[in-house]
């Protein structure tokens, strides 16, 4: 009975002892010591590290606070950071020199007051993330890895995923170097790597890659660096909406690649240092000379407005020849276009706000036209124009010809924009730059029609000229003169529902088929270094059918007013929407 009790309690002991290992590195209550994860350690070579929520590990003298290097570095180590859970320590806070395969899983804060807040002096397969509102810095270099002759291991196979932030005030946040090779550094949407002097915010061996999606910035200058490249045939990736501040510097290094994923048509101009490969994942032209991009929709879509246009002033000289008494006639209007993108031809999305006036006075044997617009273009990628319009010409319907009833225009006009474009660089303090540019446009708009009085639509041709002086914008861009031009074959006809003396209620069509014609290609520059964009071909041509609903009512045999409203789709990814009202008066 003695001896079965004796077992008995052995077994309750071993228990004890297991259960007491298998948490003796799980922090669960604030502490101030140095806590060693080695063979030598408390956790008696139990690697791993859990720091509850809200638990504090502080010791402000104490170098390597968290141990994970005696005679050898740990392997396949865990170490996590609750939320609120905090490290702080002198240097080294995490020390894993000659680690292999630790995993550092941090949402808390890891602080160092000295240097390097985690030490991975020749460390194999480190993965470090640190999570949303979690926070790594350091007085000196915030993360670290060194390959040393002394320990013959090579700090290779990191992996940092940052979506909190990481940051030093006097060095670094990352410093890969000295054979710290085949790293992988992931910046997310929300992450912020940053520095406050003068040198680089992340530095890197060879054969690494960086994305980011967040903000890298040196707080400093943007003179600065943000990126400095050690070794060769690294890639850089800089997506969506990231951030970067400071120059990115490979020296003398080869092999290196630089990939932008901003999105089609959003603008960016970035100073580099050392030769790269540029790539635009979104198809944008890229033009070296540093590395800079600009959405070219201000020229793309300079042919289609140019037929928006024709077709307005069509659609009112076909409203005022169907007047009885053909005196003094206007319109004003209003519509809301908007295009889609389209990534195999780079068609660029927009919306298109615009209101106008449109006069008419009969003088003599002609009709003297006058036409004012303003409205603007908003590109979904941070660039917008606004514009003025004023034409003026002839209309001159021959209805009174027995062998061809036939109408003509030809009218000149100017437009005034004034645009305005948001890209991202590196060579200001915020990311960002706004940029601002004055130019005006030149046209011309012709076009005969032939008026059937049967059930026959009506027919005619259309053909509009356009040209832009060379102008600057304010910072970077610089584009040369354009000449455009096109021509349209157009098809229209309308029905009475309700015709009465005093009112009509009316449908009407029109198709409209539009080939653009003259050069495709714009010439530009980015920073003085000149490129040339050619229009897709099946940007050149679109097809159009509008439909309109109208009512008329007449108040007296001087004056009446019509309500029109029309919609109008394109084959080229187009919808609006647009209503005027137009008048008669007789003084």
């Amino acid at each position: 009975m003695k001896k079965i009790s004796f077992i008995f309690l052995l077994l309750i002991c071993s228990f004890i002892s297991f259960v007491g290992q298998s948490y003796a590195n799980e922090i669960s209550s604030d502490a101030t010591s140095q806590i060693d994860l080695t063979n030598n350690g408390a956790g008696e070579g139990d690697p791993d590290l859990t720091v509850k929520e809200g638990i504090t590990v502080i010791k402000d003298n104490q170098q390597n606070l968290i141990k994970g290097f005696g005679s050898d570095g740990i392997e396949d180590a865990n170490i996590i950071l609750e939320i609120d859970a905090k490290l702080q320590g002198l240097h080294n806070t995490i020390m894993i020199r000659q680690s292999d395969n630790v995993t550092i899983t941090n949402s808390g804060s890891i602080i160092s007051l000295g240097s390097k807040a985690i030490n991975m002096r020749s460390a194999q397969d480190t993965t470090i993330t640190n999570n949303v509102g979690a926070t790594i810095t350091s007085l000196n270099n915030a993360i670290s890895g060194e390959e040393k002759d002394s320990d013959s291991e090579a700090v290779s196979g990191t992996v940092i995923t940052n979506s909190g932030t990481i940051f030093s005030d006097t060095q670094r946040a990352i410093y890969l170097y000295s054979g710290a090779d085949t790293a992988t550094i992931t910046n997310n949407s929300s992450g912020v790597m940053y520095n406050s002097n003068t040198n680089e915010v992340v530095h890197v061996g060879s054969d690494s890659t960086i994305t980011n999606s967040g903000t890298i910035q040196n707080r400093n200058s943007p003179d600065n660096n943000s990126i400095v490249l050690q070794g060769n045939d690294n890639t850089i990736t800089l997506k969506d909406k990231g951030i970067l501040v400071g120059t990115i510097d490979a020296g003398s290094t080869t092999g290196n690649t630089l990939k932008f994923q901003h999105g089609m048509g959003q603008g960016y101009y970035y100073k580099t240092s050392g030769d790269f490969t540029l790539q635009d994942l979104d198809g944008n032209q890229v033009v070296k000379g540093s590395a800079g991009s600009v959405g070219q929709g201000a020229s793309e879509t300079l042919d289609e407005l140019l037929s928006y246009k024709s077709i307005n002033l069509r659609n009112f000289f076909s409203k005022y020849n169907k007047l009885d008494d053909q005196d003094v006639w206007g319109e004003t209007y209003v519509s809301n276009l908007k295009r889609d993108a389209h990534t195999n031809n780079l068609a660029l999305e927009y919306d298109l706000t615009n209101f106008g006036v449109n006069l008419i006075n009969k003088i003599d044997n002609a009709n003297f036209v006058i036409a004012f617009e303003g409205g603007r273009q908003d590109f979904v990628k941070d660039h917008k124009i606004d514009y003025q319009n004023i034409s003026a010409g002839v209309y001159l319907p021959q209805k009174d010809n027995p062998y061809f009833n036939l109408d003509l225009f030809i009218l000149g006009g100017i437009t005034l924009k004034d645009g305005e474009r948001t890209i991202l660089t590196n060579t200001t303090t915020s990311g960002k730059l706004t940029i601002d540019s004055d130019y005006e446009t030149y046209e011309i708009h012709t076009g005969i029609k032939k008026n059937n009085l049967s059930s026959i639509p009506d027919f005619g041709f259309a053909a509009s000229y356009s040209m832009t002086p060379s102008y600057d914008e304010s910072k970077y861009f610089s584009w040369t003169d354009r000449h455009v031009g096109n021509l349209s074959i157009f098809f229209e006809d309308d029905y009475n529902l309700i015709n009465n003396k005093d009112s009509k209620l009316f449908l009407g069509w029109t198709l409209d088929m539009r080939k653009m014609m003259g050069d495709k290609k714009q010439v530009y520059s980015i920073n003085g270094t000149s490129a040339t964009y050619e229009q897709q071909n099946d940007l050149t041509n679109e097809i159009s059918l509008i439909a309109n609903m109208g009512y008329e009512k007449k108040f007296s045999d001087k004056s009446k007013i019509l309500f029109l409203l029309d919609t109008k789709n394109t084959n080229r990814y187009t919808k609006s929407v647009g209503a005027n009202i137009s008048f008669k008066s007789k003084f």
